[in-house]
């Protein structure tokens, strides 16, 4: 089965706030905000309501960046859900806090919300020692970030295979 699942790039002052989450086979590690969209629901309405489930927050503004496309079994969680087949819809967005957030209904695994700065993501992004990292996000994120954090411009969406 294919999902789509919508994401929330927010930045703030030099900041990226990003989901912490941790599992006892991984440690910690961070994910963007954001889920699958259920039935009856725009990207946009899945964006708004992912959102507000995880971040305890509305955002106040979108605009659609790219879509990137994940399988899980070609990736180094692979072990945690083995068939997710998932198109997702990236979004900058704004929201009208700081600090800390507090999720009305947080994902499994999730321990908090940390603002990160961007230098410390760019940082992570180019080590290749995952211990050396300040900051471990999966594979796909850290693909994207690599990207997007090069110049803020996207080269248009190709198909990858990633393999384990």
């Amino acid at each position: 089965m294919i999902r789509n699942t919508a994401r929330a790039l927010i930045t703030q002052d030099g900041l990226l706030l990003a989901i912490k989450k941790e599992r006892p086979e991984i440690g910690v590690y961070y994910t963007l905000p954001g889920g699958a969209q259920e039935i009856g629901e725009t990207i946009e309405q899945t964006l708004q309501r992912e959102c507000l489930e995880e971040l305890g927050m509305d955002i106040t503004e979108h605009r659609f960046i790219c879509i990137r496309e994940y399988l899980s079994r070609n990736h180094e969680y692979s072990f945690i859900m083995k068939e997710v087949h998932a198109v997702e819809f990236i979004y900058e967005c704004s929201i009208n806090a700081t600090g800390t957030f507090i999720s009305s209904q947080a994902d499994i695994g999730q321990i908090g919300t940390e603002w990160i700065p961007i230098e410390s993501i760019k940082q992570s992004v180019s080590e290749s020692d995952q211990l050396s990292k300040p900051y471990k996000f999966p594979k796909t994120t850290n693909d994207f970030f690599k990207e997007y954090l090069r110049d803020q411009i996207l080269e248009p969406y190709r198909s990858t295979n990633y393999e384990s």
